[in-house]
């Protein structure tokens, strides 16, 4: 099996970013050449005027390009790359899915993206990347936030039964 993952960034008001419409337009290029299994669209609802979350604007984008919607799912409840990553791996479970992953995102959030996946889904089989744009300028402050991000995964056991709980326990605030 194969899945993509697309995961969000932040909605300017109820409008999508072009960062946004880019993770998206590569996310169903991308489709078009290996015609997954599942698509997740992976991002909360961040902008308080916007009734759509993240994944819901991204799913929509991507039906509105041409997207397969009966391959299509979203994960609304993530709100950092982490919790991408957490409820991510919640909804593969319950769909009991195994096989590749492929996530899409913008390249200076590729390195931090992929390191957060290994480690909050240690089980995957094959996990790559599909770049969107890079912004240079953007990865000394990616750097810093996985060092952040290490230390949160750090405190859970996600080889253990019980791993989403202990995650949703973590007081993410002390970092």
């Amino acid at each position: 099996m194969r899945a993509i993952i697309v995961l969000g960034c932040m909605l300017k008001g109820c409008e999508p970013t072009d960062e946004m419409k880019g993770r998206v337009e590569r996310a169903v290029q991308f489709a078009n050449l290996i015609h997954p299994d599942l698509m997740i669209f992976s991002g909360g609802h961040t902008s308080p005027e916007c009734s759509y979350s993240e994944a819901g604007m991204m799913q929509k984008l991507a039906q509105d390009m041409g997207a397969d919607k009966n391959i299509s799912k979203i994960e609304e409840k993530s709100t950092t790359t982490v919790e991408n990553a957490v409820y991510v791996r919640e909804l593969l479970e319950k769909g009991k899915f195994s096989g590749d992953l492929y996530i899409v995102t913008s390249c200076y959030h590729m390195i931090r993206s992929i390191t957060i996946f290994r480690s909050v889904i240690p089980a995957l089989a094959s996990l790559s990347g599909i770049c969107f744009e890079c912004k240079p300028e953007r990865l000394q402050s990616e750097a810093s936030r996985l060092i952040i991000d290490q230390k949160i995964m750090s405190r859970v056991s996600w080889n253990e039964e019980g791993w989403l709980e202990s995650y949703e326990k973590l007081d993410k605030t002390i970092f």
